[in-house]
């Protein structure tokens, strides 16, 4: 939450948005991973999280681009919201990532 912030989203709602959103995508993200790694093992588990990063980023873009006007009133270019998902993923990837390396059991 604190990207959204640095990007300017303020308001209940926006923040809610992002919340639920952010939420239902982690989800869906997490659950299918396991289900790759139970089925499929490791290696298919790096190729697929990699990808489905990929398809939640663009998902959490197109529905902020959606949404957020509606919901704060102030209409922002499709690349903002674009901009915002890319940093918001690629952070939480690599937090993820260095998570992974100190508690190598978590995931």
């Amino acid at each position: 939450m604190s990207i959204a912030l640095l990007f300017g989203f303020r308001g209940k709602k926006a923040l809610l948005l992002l919340v639920g959103v952010n939420t239902v995508t982690q989800i869906i993200l997490n659950v299918l991973l396991n289900i790759i790694n139970f089925r499929s093992g490791s290696w298919a588990f790096v190729a697929w999280y990699i990808i489905l990063e990929l398809a939640i980023f663009a998902i959490e873009a197109a529905l902020y681009t959606a949404f957020m006007k509606k919901l704060t009133g102030k209409e922002k270019p499709v690349l903002f919201y674009g901009a915002y998902s890319l940093v918001a993923n690629g952070i939480s990837f690599g937090a993820g990532l260095i998570i992974a390396n100190i508690l190598p059991g978590i995931f």
